[in-house]
């Protein structure tokens, strides 16, 4: 597995030459290249990474590598090559001309890296619709109108009341309204084909009616939900299932022109949080992104319609949650903007020693800030106003530091 790191220090980039057993002593030589770009290689073979690192130094980056691996001694090491985007593109055409199958492929896959990190415009298209969301951001905020949602089960199952909230999140500056007629929380029991349709569709039908311009998202998997809320105007598909509950949600994606949120989830709703387990869940998370992409392509989708969300919570734990949020550059790499939905989730009360989801609103706040300074772009929210305004001044301190 490879990934796409970003270092905003030099502490973390001795961390990382710590953890793979780099020679203390090299450190000064290697750590000031490092706040750049980083490209981590797992498990290399001594060959491999001894080409690697002369390749790095020929072209004035760096391969950090297991301290014995010059001599054979130690048999497969890690490798982190740090460098600037110019001199990583040289290296990756060189890697592209070696004999080894191992560097041609890698080769190939860092210069998509660099592709995506020249491209980053992060175009999100939906409808007739085409945003740029480089260094912006969007509000989606949550409509849950079922009874038994984590955190407002029961607020809003009355089709008036969904109508009173969606009009108070629009004036405090949602751009996005999401509707959800399935609690997906952890052990939750999914909801039949006929009861999400009598809870989502009338819902819809009503805030099309009473507000104009306004932009809707289904937060389903289910191929008939989303066809028939496409139908009535919903202009975003939201999708946590990462398009493997229903296979024929594609079609329905494929044959319409509306945007396409996409997440990783780990199991199912029911099964997600018993014991999720990953080697390495920020490379794991990516190579499913990966194959996201690939199927919606196979579709004839436009990549610009799709929106990728490492779901924070779907099947991981305590420090699973933490180290997505560490590391939201690396799922940059795919081109695509960066949803993150942290609303009063129970990593947030676990920090905080709150039991209550209700109270949870300041340490959402702050994951979502720092998620925004990581490079995320679009913002599920329970409280709309509040993350308007702490977004509104972390955009503008990013472009004063700009």
């Amino acid at each position: 597995m490879i990934r796409l790191l970003k270092f905003d220090s030099l502490d973390v980039v001795r961390e990382r030459l710590k953890a793979i057993g780099v020679d203390e002593r090299a450190f000064q030589l290697m750590e000031g290249k490092g706040v750049c770009y980083g490209i981590l290689i797992d498990r290399c073979k001594f060959y491999h990474a001894n080409v690697l690192k002369q390749e790095a130094l020929s072209l004035g980056i760096d391969c950090a590598v297991q301290k014995d691996i010059i001599t054979a001694k130690t048999k497969e090491s890690d490798c982190l090559i740090l460098g600037d985007v110019r001199r990583l593109y040289k290296l990756s055409e060189k890697l592209k001309n070696q004999d080894f199958e191992f560097l041609k492929n890698l080769g190939i896959k860092m210069k998509g890296y660099m592709d995506e990190i020249t491209k980053s415009e992060f175009v999100f298209k939906f409808g007739d619709r085409e945003l740029s969301l480089k260094n912006k951001f969007l509000i989606m905020g949550i409509l849950n109108v079922t009874p038994d949602s984590f955190s407002d089960g029961g607020d809003y199952f009355d089709t008036d009341k969904a109508l009173k909230r969606t009009e108070e999140m629009i004036e405090e500056g949602a751009d996005i309204i999401d509707i959800g007629g399935e609690s997906t929380r952890p052990f939750s029991d999914p909801v039949g084909l006929e009861e999400e349709l009598n809870r989502v569709l009338p819902v819809v039908e009503a805030i099309k009616s009473e507000f104009l311009g306004v932009v809707l998202s289904v937060d389903t998997y289910k191929s008939k939900v989303a066809q028939e809320a496409l139908d009535r105007g919903v202009e975003i598909v939201n999708d946590i299932s990462g398009l493997d509950f229903d296979d024929k949600l594609i079609e329905v994606l494929a044959n319409s022109n509306c945007g396409i949120i996409e997440m990783h989830i780990k199991g199912t709703p029911k099964n997600m949080q018993r014991d999720p387990y990953y080697d390495d869940v920020v490379s794991e998370i990516n190579e499913k992104f990966g194959e996201i992409l690939s199927k919606l392509r196979g579709a004839g989708v436009d990549e610009n319609r799709v929106v990728l969300d490492p779901g924070i919570g779907f099947g991981k734990r305590f420090e699973h949650n933490l180290e997505i949020l560490n590391n939201i550059e690396a799922f940059k790499v795919w081109g695509r903007p960066i949803l993150i939905g942290t609303s009063k989730k129970s990593f947030i009360g676990g920090v905080l020693g709150i039991d209550n989801p209700k109270d949870r609103l300041f340490g959402t706040i702050a994951s979502n800030v720092f998620a925004y300074t990581k490079g995320a772009h679009i913002f599920r929210v329970h409280d709309v106003k509040a993350h308007k305004e702490a977004l509104k001044l972390a955009e503008a301190i990013l472009k004063e530091r700009i």
